[in-house]
């Protein structure tokens, strides 16, 4: 396969050895130059974005902590922040939290009579808790209360459960595993 180097060179001199030799050092130079080219238009979007051209987007939108996720969750976190806009409707409002936290994820109630609007979090989407208070304020009319608040009693999803149904499915609480809370329960019985 002919570099791109060669291609635009006249049949005359594509034989010479000198104009070999050139063709090959500028081709890859100009190889080098089309993926960079290619990179940073795919960068531009940021539904072919690389981690790069993603890091890029989070700083300027003010998103802390970007770093740490992987391309895909990064994306998708992105996306969510880029496309949310003031909900005027409920339906718009759950569909944009289905999105950004998952529809199992969280729990809203809305009190209409005393414009309250209460998020309530489960324990895996933590993390978002700061961010929704802060995005969710400037979403929402100015007149309505709102409060984000974690689910925090896990009891009554884990008390179905035998101690051995736990271990069995290696279940841990946050990322300490049964095991490692099992001399604890000890100590204190």
């Amino acid at each position: 396969m002919e570099n791109r180097y060669s291609q635009y060179l006249p049949e005359t001199v594509k034989e010479l050895q000198e104009f070999q030799k050139l063709a090959e050092i500028e081709g890859i130079i100009l190889e080098e130059a089309a993926a960079a080219r290619e990179e940073t238009e795919n960068n531009q979007w940021i539904l072919t974005a690389e981690k790069s051209g993603l890091l890029r987007l989070a700083k300027m939108m003010g998103f802390l902590g970007a770093e740490v996720l992987e391309t895909e969750a990064l994306r998708k976190e992105i996306l969510y922040r880029w496309n949310s806009q003031s909900p005027y409707t409920r339906f718009h409002l759950l569909d944009w939290l289905d999105g950004c936290l998952g529809e199992e994820n969280y729990c809203v109630s809305l009190e209409q009579e005393s414009y309250f609007l209460h998020l309530l979090l489960e324990l895996r989407v933590k993390e978002k808790q700061d961010f929704l208070q802060r995005h969710l304020r400037k979403m929402i009319p100015a007149n309505l209360k709102l409060e984000v608040d974690l689910h925090v009693n896990t009891y009554e999803k884990v008390s179905i459960l035998t101690h051995g149904q736990m271990k069995e499915w290696k279940w841990t609480y946050g990322q300490i595993p049964l095991e490692d809370l099992t001399p604890y329960q000890n100590e204190k019985a």
